[in-house]
């Protein structure tokens, strides 16, 4: 269970709504009178109390949801219990489409902070009417949007929770794993600045990082300005207490 306020519990849904009642809503103000039948059609209703959960990070998503009435938090927690709040989504807001075309995972936890009526789309409607009036190369475009709002939104989750050492270890590691997938001992060229940059740093600061590094057989030199990744002694390095 994630800490912090909530709690999590089936809600039940209610009948769906009208074009007049989602004609109200500021993101569906300039849809169609058709789409928003269809909309009607394949959404319903789901009541939250205050302090009820949505849903929690790392849940399978199932929903498309606009708020109707009332608000959501959504944030992210650490593992020693910190939060760090991503926003607050008001009446006619909506959220969930990024991770639906990511990897189909929850980034955030989201809870009600005050009584709150949502709209429900499930996924598999969503994503088929919104195919309708997107070409191939647009549902492409798409889907690498989200997957960028996904990389944007660990970068928030290392530089709110992870000390340096770690965000410098792990945006090495990530680097690597773009390049060389499969391989075990991967050479880079990134520069101390623009790992500094990466991580939200200072260049002094990686270069005390990448000196400890190399001293524990994660990184060793090679070429000019290479350096090598040890993949391997990277993930037992992760797994040691700091």
């Amino acid at each position: 269970m994630v800490k912090g306020e909530g709690t999590k519990k089936k809600q039940k849904a209610h009948s769906s709504c009208n074009i007049d009642q989602l004609r109200q809503l500021p993101c569906l103000s300039q849809v169609s009178d058709d789409d928003l039948e269809n909309i009607g059609r394949k959404s319903f209703v789901k009541k939250y109390c205050k302090n009820d959960f949505v849903f929690l990070a790392s849940d399978e998503v199932k929903f498309f949801f606009i708020v109707e009435s009332g608000a959501v938090k959504l944030y992210k927690n650490s593992e020693e219990g910190r939060e760090i709040v991503i926003q607050i989504m008001g009446m006619g807001e909506h959220f969930c489409c990024a991770p639906i075309y990511a990897d189909n995972k929850q980034m955030v936890n989201a809870v009600a902070v005050e009584d709150t009526i949502v709209l429900a789309i499930p996924v598999s409607d969503f994503t088929a009417m919104l195919h309708c009036g997107l070409t191939d190369f647009g549902v492409k475009i798409l889907r690498t949007l989200c997957m960028r709002v996904k990389h944007l939104s660990s970068i928030v989750e290392n530089i709110t929770f992870k000390d340096v050492e770690m965000r410098v270890l792990m945006a090495i590691m990530s680097s690597a794993e773009r390049k060389s997938p499969d391989a075990e001992m991967v050479p880079l060229t990134l520069t101390h600045q623009e790992l500094a940059a990466m991580t939200g740093t200072v260049r002094e600061v990686v270069s005390r990082t990448m000196s400890k590094l190399r001293r524990c057989g994660v990184l060793s030199h090679g070429n000019q300005r290479e350096f090598i990744l040890n993949k391997q002694a990277a993930v037992e390095y992760l797994k040691q207490p700091h």
